[in-house]
């Protein structure tokens, strides 16, 4: 039987970039898993430290994204819900294949407490030593029925953000949310394709390196991350994003989404990247009543860089989703390579000017109820 716990009691807890623990309905959610982090950056939570964990879900396969995803699998039974280059980097890395759930967007997930999982597999045994013969077909995993799930998950595609044109050693220390981008830069093929290639050929070209061979004018931020970056036995992850996705958690099955007649709505949206297709998030049902939402780099619409700042990408994406009650930004905090932060003053202004929705910033590790 389906836990009776309440989506509405649901709480989140941030632990830098798009890493969150989601704890609702009896599950323990971690969406995206860079915990353990370059030296050069907090740390916040270890994965020894971590008791328990249902799900994971990947919004791709990056490295301050993915890294600590197989090893808390492994630790804690977890399934991974992510892209399939994601999930190829964690069949190589040794998590059990019924661990693992590749999707692409337009799948419908339903999730289960580990205590129905478990009773699910307890059933299955106990019909295998009464001689009971399985359905015909498959031999799939032993799951609940699908009536007893605790909440829904709806995966839909999104894209990778771009950056500014022109040399990543430019960047700025800040990135403002108000700065304006326009044009190609003189490239009238600028895609995500050059973000895989720069990671690719810029990091994978200093990581061949010896360090003391290094570029003597290479900045000080790139010495100090090329450690972590090499060390691809702890930290797994592809210069590849995989495909970037976005999930809206139902909380409450019964309930509609925003706006629904039904009664209060529990609707969480993540999205660990600002870039996405239009039409998709018009389409997105139901719309959210709490989205996360990353807010770092030159937008992406519908493949193209955006002709505009962040802040004005920021609120289109507010008002396509129905302008939730609540908006939380994420990637903007410190990171290990310029740009070392963004400065959401001008995002979190022009959402208060020209929606109604309300951004709320999170502190780290403190745990918020998700609907207040």
């Amino acid at each position: 039987m389906a836990t009776s716990l309440k989506g509405r009691d649901a709480t989140i807890e941030w632990f830098g970039a798009t890493t969150f623990r989601l704890k609702v309905k009896g599950l323990t959610i971690f969406l995206d898993t860079w915990l353990e982090r370059p030296s050069s950056i907090p740390t916040y939570l270890k994965i020894d430290d971590v008791q328990e964990c249902d799900y994971i879900f990947i919004s791709h396969a990056h490295f301050d994204h993915l890294p600590g995803a197989d090893r808390l699998a492994k630790k804690t039974g977890a399934i991974i819900i992510a892209n399939g280059e994601a999930i190829n980097v964690m069949r190589t890395a040794g998590v059990t294949e019924t661990q693992l759930q590749p999707v692409a967007g337009g799948e419908r997930i339903p999730l289960f407490t580990k205590a129905q999982r478990d009773e699910a597999i307890a059933r299955h045994k106990a019909d295998e030593a009464a001689g009971k013969l399985p359905p015909p077909g498959p031999k799939f995993p032993p799951t609940p029925h699908h009536a007893e799930a605790v909440i829904d998950v709806h995966v839909w595609p999104a894209l990778h953000c771009m950056l500014p044109p022109g040399d990543h050693a430019a960047l700025p220390e800040v990135m403002d949310t108000g700065a304006v981008y326009t044009g190609d830069g003189g490239n009238p093929y600028a895609c995500t394709i050059d973000i895989t290639r720069n990671m690719t050929y810029g990091f994978g070209g200093l990581m061949k390196i010896p360090s003391h061979t290094l570029p003597s004018h290479l900045p000080e931020d790139f010495r100090t991350f090329l450690p972590y970056m090499n060390d691809r036995e702890r930290n797994k992850y592809s210069f590849y994003d995989g495909g970037q996705l976005l999930f809206n958690f139902l909380l409450d099955k019964n309930e509609g989404g925003k706006g629904d007649a039904a009664g209060p709505t529990t609707t969480l949206l993540w999205h660990g990247h600002l870039g996405c297709y239009d039409g998709i998030m018009k389409t997105i049902e139901p719309k959210p009543d709490v989205a996360i939402l990353a807010i770092a780099g030159r937008a992406n619409l519908n493949g193209r860089p955006f002709d505009g700042s962040a802040a004005e990408f920021a609120v289109k994406q507010v008002q396509w989703l129905g302008e939730p009650n609540k908006v939380i930004w994420c990637l903007h905090d410190e990171a290990p390579i310029i740009p070392k932060r963004i400065d959401t003053t001008a995002a979190t202004e022009l959402v208060h000017r020209e929606t109604t929705s309300r951004v709320v910033d999170l502190e780290h590790i403190k745990a918020y109820k998700v609907f207040e």
